[in-house]
This record gives structure tokens, C-alpha cells and sequence, in this order.
């Protein structure tokens, strides 16, 4: 006699985890698969890539890498060899990582009106600046970034080595050449593929300093009239290439490691001349960023005084309605993202993770035209910008939810629910509590995130009523008020850099890891 087959008991909390995988996921391919679909099939179908518009991005974008490059490899062997003040020019380093990008292009907009730092308030429009001023712009607003990446290279070799090779003989230029960058090139690589990705995502410094009758692809998108093929197939090409450089980095892997802002010694001291040096050397390009950063606050604060901030009331409370949505939502998604990673296993929450890694490949124009062409432009288009800022921020958003819940300890919940604690009694008392400083740095960034944004939200502004305090700098500095617009980037710059320094105050001791900062 056959035995009886005993069908397995599903529990409540097993089903709700299937349907939160199963909702995500449905929310994920409307907000992810299907505009970044229909970017691609409009683009491929009803135009022809823009050859010249690419040439010209590739050739600004190696450009601007070249020298972030150049100025980061300097600050970062000064650090290395312990040089005067090198713990300062790493806090120099930290703080520039979080510098919104429009702060460098407007910082040069503001020297071209002047051959100093007085700004020019009125007037014609400064003349539109070159393929080489985009370059110049990017390696400085991006050096930072490089800079720590090549740290974190230049940390995974170990001192040992370099001390060995000198020990036996060999010069320190062989140290140098044989030892320590051959050791360090995968992180070198992967520190120049990263830098290229920030610059082809870009769309401030074209914007602010190239020239628009010949616009390289990010500024072609913002300003193309035709939206089903020139900003399509603009979008598709610009597309093609960060996701080339992100598989060619292997950025999906490396970049959520977190990267480090310490002073490695190096095993090979170089000669007292060559150290100072490069410790005079390394100090300049320190001055001259830290001189860049502050132009524009001087000359936001020099133009509020002669009372040219005017007409930012509607702008400015648009901003911060985008900034505290930005908060809300992306802090929800990327919990329950992390939740479902955490506690679910399947295809489900395989496809899940997959879709949150596409906008760490793709830049933020280019869903902002997908979420034009998926959902064109609804009278409420200022929802639409914060679930497309939300979504395109969900993997730093992520991995900070992940790194906390994979900490929390899972024994404290089977214990309360073991003791009669019902499962809402264990969320509020148990692992909320362990989520909170998390949970606040998570919506101090996002609002830092929302109220600086400029590349997802410019489409929605170029061809929609979206009136944001961004929108309203880039359209002030496009008509010659650079005094202006440096106000308004003043009052946005305070308003992110003090959400920043609020996240980390309540943060605590808690460790942020981050994606590029």
C-alpha cells in the first residue's frame, strides 16, 4: 500500500517573502527593463548612431581621464611616501569625492568671464568654450575619484615586496617600474575604466562649456528636438559604451568594494630631493582644486549680495520636494531589496539583483529617456523624477541596506519569536533598531542625491514642466548670468553638503561602504 503523500506546510512569513520577491521584481522591469527596452529598440530602429557626436565624446572623455589620472597618481605617490601633511591631502581627497560635478565647469565659467576670480554680473553671454575645457572640467571634478581608486591599488601592494626587490639590488625606478606597478596595474585599470565611465555619464560640462552646434552625445540627448531618433540614438551609443567599460572593469564586482582613504606607506623611500618634490608638487594641485571648489560659493555669495538670486522660490521648493522623495523612496526600495536578498533565495531574487545593477552601467540621461519614451511626460512629472533619481541611486542604496542586514544578527529574531514575540513586535523591537543609523544615513543621501542631481532629471526638465533649482543654474549660466547661477549652486551645494555631514553624524560609528566615495 502506497504511503500518503504529506503535503508541506507553507508558513505565513514564506509567502509574504514570495510575493515582496515577486512585487519588486515587477516594479524593477517597469522602472528599469522596460524604458532602458524601449530606449534601445527606438534608438536602433529610427536613426543612425551620431559617428561624429561619438568620436568627439570618446576623444574628451580619454581626455579628461588622462589628466584625473595625472593629478590623482601625484596626490596618491605623496600620500604613499608619507609626505608632509598627507593625512590632510587625503581629507582633501574625501571631501572632493563629494563635490556635486557642476562645481568644476561653473568654477571655470566663472574664470572666463575674468582673468581672476571677480565675477562678471552682467553683460553678454561668456563665449562657449571648447572640447578641451569639457576635458579640463571633468579631470578636475573626477580627480578625487581617481585618487581613491588608485589608493586602494596602491594598497594591495605590499611594502614587503618593493623593500625585498631594493634589498637585492634593484634600483628604485626598476622598484617602481617592476614591482609596484606591476602589482597594482589590475586596480590601475580598473581605476581608469571607472574614471572613463564618470566622464562619458556626464552631461554638466558639456552642457555648461562645449560647444552646442557640435555637442558631444550627452549634451546631444539633453538638446535633441527629435526625441524618437536623435536623442534615442544618441541615448543607445552612450549606452553602448558605459556598459562596455563597466564589463571591461568588471565594475559590477569591484566598484562596491569599499575604497580607502589611508595612508599606505610605500616600502621604497624616495631620495630627499625627489620626496619634496613631489610633496611641492602634490600641494599645488591640492591648492589649485581647493581653489576651484571655492570659486563658486565666493561668487554665489558675492552675486546674493547684489541681489541676483531672484526667482528661485518655485525652483528651490520644487528641489527639496524632489530631495525628500528621493529619501523616502529610494531608503524603502533598497530595504526591501536588501530584505529579499537576504532572506530569499530563487529566480526571483536572482532577477532582482540583476536589475539593480543596470544603472551603475548606464547613466542617468539615458533613463531619463527611457522614462520619456516608456511614459512620456504626466502632469505630475515631478513623482516621475523621484522614482527615476531612486531607482538610478538603488545600488549605493543597496549595498548599504545589504551590508546591514547581512550584520544583523539572526539569532536575536528567532529568539524573540521563540519567546511569544509576534513577527511585528520582532520588526519594531528587534531589527529596526539595528537598521535606524543605516536607515538615516540612506535618507540624508538621498536627499543630498536629489537636490544635486542634474543628468536623470534634465531630460524630464528639457521637454516637460519640471522646474528644479539645477534646471534653473544650467538655464541662468546658458544666458550669461553666471553670477546667478553660482548662487543657486551655492544654496544647493550647502543644502547637500549639510545633508551629508547630518547622514554621517547619524551614522555613528556605523561603516558606509560606498561606491565611489
Amino acid at each position: 500500500m502506497a504511503s500518503p503523500v504529506v503535503a508541506r506546510r507553507v508558513e505565513p512569513a514564506e509567502l509574504v517573502g514570495s510575493a515582496a520577491a515577486i512585487a519588486v521584481l515587477l516594479a524593477l522591469v517597469a522602472l528599469v527593463a522596460w524604458p532602458l527596452a524601449d530606449v534601445l529598440l527606438t534608438g536602433v530602429l529610427t536613426s543612425p548612431p551620431p559617428l561624429g557626436s561619438i568620436v568627439d565624446t570618446l576623444a574628451v572623455a580619454l581626455g579628461a581621464v588622462l589628466g584625473a589620472l595625472g593629478l590623482a597618481s601625484v596626490l596618491a605617490a605623496a600620500v604613499r611616501v608619507s609626505a608632509p601633511g598627507a593625512a590632510l591631502l587625503v581629507t582633501i581627497c574625501r571631501a572632493g569625492v563629494l563635490v556635486p560635478p557642476f562645481i568644476a565647469p561653473l568654477a571655470l565659467l566663472v574664470l572666463a568671464h575674468r582673468a581672476g576670480l571677480l565675477i562678471e554680473v552682467s553683460g553678454v553671454a561668456p563665449p562657449r568654450l571648447s572640447l578641451g575645457a569639457i576635458a579640463i572640467a571633468q579631470a578636475i571634478a573626477f580627480s578625487p575619484h581617481a585618487f581613491a581608486l588608485l589608493m586602494r591599488a596602491l594598497a594591495r601592494v605590499p611594502a614587503e615586496a618593493e623593500q625585498a626587490a631594493e634589498l637585492l639590488g634593484a634600483s628604485r625606478a626598476t622598484v617602481l617600474r617592476r614591482v609596484t606597478l606591476a602589482l597594482a596595474q589590475p586596480g590601475l585599470a580598473i581605476a581608469a575604466l571607472a574614471v572613463l565611465g564618470l566622464c562619458l555619464s556626464d552631461v554638466t560640462a558639456p552642457l555648461l562649456l562645449g560647444n552646442l552646434h557640435r555637442p558631444v552625445l550627452g549634451a546631444r540627448i539633453v538638446l535633441g528636438l527629435d526625441w524618437v531618433s536623435s536623442a534615442a540614438a544618441s541615448a543607445v551609443a552612450l549606452s553602448v559604451m558605459t556598459i562596455a567599460v563597466a564589463i571591461a572593469g568588471r565594475t559590477w564586482q569591484h566598484a562596491f568594494a569599499p575604497l580607502l582613504f589611508t595612508t599606505t606607506p610605500s616600502g621604497v623611500r624616495p631620495a630627499r630631493v625627489a620626496r619634496t618634490v613631489l610633496s611641492t608638487v602634490a600641494w599645488s594641485i591640492a591648492a589649485v582644486l581647493v581653489a576651484v571648489w571655492a570659486v563658486v560659493p565666493l561668487a554665489g555669495l558675492l552675486a546674493m549680495s547684489r541681489g541676483l538670486i531672484g526667482g528661485i522660490r518655485g525652483p528651490l521648493l520644487n528641489t527639496l520636494g524632489l530631495g525628500l522623495g528621493v529619501a523616502v523612496v529610494g531608503t524603502v526600495l533598497a530595504l526591501a531589496v536588501a530584505w529579499i536578498a537576504e532572506r530569499r533565495r530563487g529566480a526571483a531574487t536572482r532577477a532582482v539583483m540583476v536589475l539593480t545593477r543596470l544603472p551603475l552601467a548606464i547613466p542617468g540621461v539615458v533613463g531619463g529617456v527611457g522614462y520619456v519614451l516608456a511614459f512620456g511626460i504626466p502632469r505630475r512629472d515631478l513623482v516621475l523624477a523621484t522614482v527615476l533619481v531612486a531607482v538610478w541611486e538603488l545600488p549605493l542604496m543597496l549595498r548599504v541596506a545589504g551590508n546591514v542586514l547581512a550584520r544583523s544578527d539572526r539569532a536575536t529574531e528567532y529568539a524573540a519569536l521563540t519567546l511569544g514575540a509576534d513577527a511585528l513586535t520582532t520588526l519594531r523591537r528587534v531589527v529596526l533598531p539595528a537598521l535606524r543609523p543605516a536607515a538615516a544615513w540612506m535618507l540624508c543621501h538621498g536627499f543630498a542625491i536629489g537636490v544635486a542631481t542634474v543628468g536623470p532629471v534634465i531630460v524630464l526638465a528639457q521637454i516637460g514642466n519640471l522646474n528644479l533649482a539645477v534646471i534653473h543654474m544650467l538655464a541662468s549660466a546658458s544666458t550669461g548670468s553666471v553670477g546667478a547661477a553660482c548662487a543657486v549652486a551655492t544654496v544647493l551645494l550647502a543644502l547637500a553638503g549639510g545633508a551629508t555631514l547630518l547622514g554621517r553624524a547619524a551614522a555613528g560609528r556605523e561603516s558606509i561602504p560606498t561606491l565611489l566615495a
